[in-house]
């Protein structure tokens, strides 16, 4: 079953200098490299840009922002393979930068159609 990770940058990442971010966006690169070569990288997603280019629609209309309150910003997405919702966690919990508080991975399974 294919599983959708979101990526959720805190905080404490915004806060990073630009030597320990480069350095955990290495660790990120090395985590993309074993998810290929194991086979469980379905679709590589992309980088987000931040909330101030984000456009949310509603029933009023559209408006600048996500405007939530929130710690954690979407950064982020990939798409793995994993034969139970515990083995996506397992394996998402494999992320860099989350035993750090850099980043929080929300897992949900794509509904086949």
């Amino acid at each position: 079953m294919k599983y959708l990770m979101l990526l959720m940058d805190t905080e404490t990442a915004s806060r990073l200098d630009p030597a320990a971010r480069e350095a955990w966006m290495a660790e990120v690169r090395a985590w993309y490299d074993r998810a290929e070569g194991n086979g469980a990288l379905v679709d590589a997603g992309h980088e987000l840009t931040g909330p101030e280019t984000t456009r949310t629609i509603r029933a009023g209309g559209v408006v600048d922002g996500p405007f939530m309150e929130t710690k954690e910003v979407l950064g982020g997405y990939c798409v793995i393979e994993a034969g139970t919702i515990d083995e996506a966690v397992a394996f998402a919990s494999t992320w860099p930068g989350i035993d750090r508080g850099y980043i929080t991975v929300e897992i949900r399974p794509v509904v086949p159609h």
